[in-house]
């Protein structure tokens, strides 16, 4: 077994109001799943991507909105969202608070930027 303490991670700002926590991934010993701790401040974005994988979201805190071509989600604390694979979508801050949620997702998974170029942000490694 691999124990992670909480003092042994830490959020890793990425653009647009986002702050990643890495809680499990392959950098920290898992082979299956990633779990990533997301926190996106007040009017933050993440940018329309897709996956060539399942995310799965729980959402912990705040409130965002999820929008896929005409579909607009909204989410709030302890709701939980599946993504399929292939699935363009942009996750926003639609609260005045930081939100908060765990992506969970196989180990492996690939993100992909609109354009097509694969993103690496350093939490899901």
């Amino acid at each position: 077994m691999i124990t992670i303490r909480a003092g042994d991670t830490q959020a890793m700002e990425t653009p647009n109001g986002n702050h990643g926590t890495s809680l499990a991934t392959p950098r920290l010993g898992a082979t299956d799943v990633t779990v990533v701790r997301q926190r996106q401040t007040p009017g933050g974005f993440n940018p329309s991507h897709v996956q060539n994988r399942e995310e799965i979201m729980v959402m912990l805190s705040g409130r965002v909105t999820v929008t896929s071509g005409d579909q607009r989600i909204e989410l709030s604390s302890s709701d939980t969202l599946i993504v399929p694979a292939h699935t363009p979508h942009r996750v926003d801050n639609t609260g005045d608070t930081d939100a908060e949620w765990l992506i969970i997702s196989p180990a492996g998974m690939q993100l992909f930027r609109e354009t097509g170029e694969e993103a690496s942000p350093p939490w899901i490694k």
